[in-house]
């Protein structure tokens, strides 16, 4: 909230009194399905629908108006139009509530009239200092506190990792993706147009949420960038955020402005001034929530120097081309591990090239001999952190206990491609990941994952970012 001061968000968050504008009886309104969602994702507070013509919804009296609801509300789910939307935030600054979510679009995205009337629903939530996610947003979900806002009925697994999204659409794509990457969210806000409540002011609250370790930002466009900014490199020091920003190409920009109301801008400005204050960026959806997985589930490694080990060449190559305008390094491996590698192989075995990346070909398919070169590159002192490729197979198991045992024998980051698809990987993913160590499909993905870990871990060490 620009210019307002500070401003509580916590009942915002975690409300234990919610009334929701806009319920009816029928399934394919937005009032419905965001009821629907706060009773379907576990809430334990009270709920209480308001809509002048109803008597009950989903087994829920509902109220003919905020006046007949007997206690008062902590936040406010506005699922009407745009119009009856800056109506209903007033009648809510009123009554002393404490927070609004307002759904509707139809705002500074529809051009001249549209921003005409989002300055009218600013000025009202101004007036009471009353702090508003969106408009034109999905909603908002807190795991942390099962409550579930948004206009699609979820419940999705729990876990550290926090997403602010300007794009319902987008954040709908990485909520799923964490899912199908076994790792779980902590909260989700849509942005939406952030008449109000902007990146910034999310990032502020985040940074001080104990039950947020990791941040990851889509972002259009913001319409005070530097604060953005600003804010993203502050919160970085903290804990790491990721931001994916959008909007390349001049097309993309006129979208954006009809989509949530905001110039996309520069895009190479905006990802070298992020760069400037250390913050991680990523190009996709996948490498972001690739990226939040690696931070949430790994320690940061000591240094930016990254060894291999593989049984196939093909994928280690894939990960150097990205690693190293990351800023990784592949080192050599010390005289003592090529000498234990050695020993692990036995002498009389095919031959294998040993450098880094190691390529144990066909010795690679058995389990102890994995799991003891892995031991061995670990216990390096030139490798700070250890990509293990290995591919699915009928036969061949992944040496899951072997990397896991390695991994906290040695204590430095260890992640895994496990070369397959996810039906056939599930069982090892969820096995690994419980004990910490991520596990992703494709080479790009861990090298990606790979980067973010190097970015943060140097950054503890002291890399340059700006504080201005």
């Amino acid at each position: 909230m620009a210019g307002t001061g500070p401003v509580d968000l916590r009942p915002v968050f975690y409300p234990k009194r919610v009334a929701v504008f806009g319920v009816t009886n029928t399934p394919d309104r937005v009032g419905y399905n965001v009821l629907e969602s706060i009773l379907h994702g576990g809430f334990t507070g009270k709920v209480y629908p308001i809509h002048p013509r109803h008597e009950q919804v989903l087994g829920c009296k509902v109220y003919k108006s905020l006046e007949d609801v007997p206690e008062p509300v902590d936040l406010a789910v506005i699922c009407l139009n745009q119009y009856a939307t800056v109506k209903a935030v007033e009648s809510c600054g009123r009554a002393g509530v404490k927070g609004v979510i307002c759904n509707a679009g139809g705002y500074r995205e529809t051009g001249d009239v549209g921003h005409d009337l989002e300055k009218c629903l600013i000025a009202a939530a101004e007036k009471y200092r009353l702090p508003m996610i969106g408009p034109n947003t999905l909603g908002m979900i807190n795991n942390d506190g099962n409550f579930y806002s948004t206009f699609y009925p979820l419940k999705i697994p729990a876990g550290k990792v926090s997403i602010i999204s300007q794009s319902g659409g987008i954040g709908l794509t990485t909520i799923h993706m964490a899912i199908d990457e076994g790792i779980g969210i902590n909260k989700f806000i849509g942005v939406g147009n952030c008449s109000n409540l902007g990146f910034a002011d999310c990032l502020d609250y985040l940074e001080n949420d104990d039950s947020t370790a990791v941040i990851g930002v889509f972002i259009e466009g913001a319409a005070d960038a530097g604060r953005f900014v600003r804010t993203a490199g502050r919160v970085a020091r903290k804990k790491p955020v990721v931001v994916y920003k959008a909007g390349r190409l001049a097309e993309a920009d006129y979208y954006t402005q009809t989509h949530t109301g905001s110039s996309a801008g520069s895009f190479q400005l905006y990802r070298d001034i992020l760069h400037q204050h250390g913050v991680f960026t990523v190009n996709s959806a996948s490498e972001l929530v690739a990226a939040c997985k690696a931070l949430a589930l790994q320690p940061l490694p000591e240094g930016n120097r990254v060894g291999i080990l593989t049984h196939t060449a093909g994928p280690s190559v894939v990960m150097i081309d990205h690693l190293a305008p990351a800023g990784c390094v592949i080192p050599p491996l010390h005289e003592e591990t090529v000498s234990r590698v050695k020993q692990i192989i036995g002498s009389d075995n095919p031959p294998v090239v040993l450098k880094n990346p190691l390529d144990a070909a066909g010795l690679g398919f058995s389990r102890p001999t994995y799991g003891g070169l892995a031991e061995a590159m670990l216990a390096d002192d030139n490798v700070d952190l250890l990509l293990a490729v290995y591919c699915l197979h009928k036969t061949w198991e992944l040496p899951a206990i072997e990397l896991i045992n390695a991994h906290k024998k040695y204590k430095k980051p260890l992640i895994v491609n496990f070369v397959g698809n996810w039906q056939g990987c599930r069982a090892d993913q969820d096995f690994m990941q419980n004990a910490g160590v991520p596990l992703y499909t494709a080479p790009e993905k861990i090298a990606v994952a790979a980067a973010a870990l190097v970015h943060y871990g140097m950054r503890r060490k002291g890399g340059n970012d700006r504080d201005d």
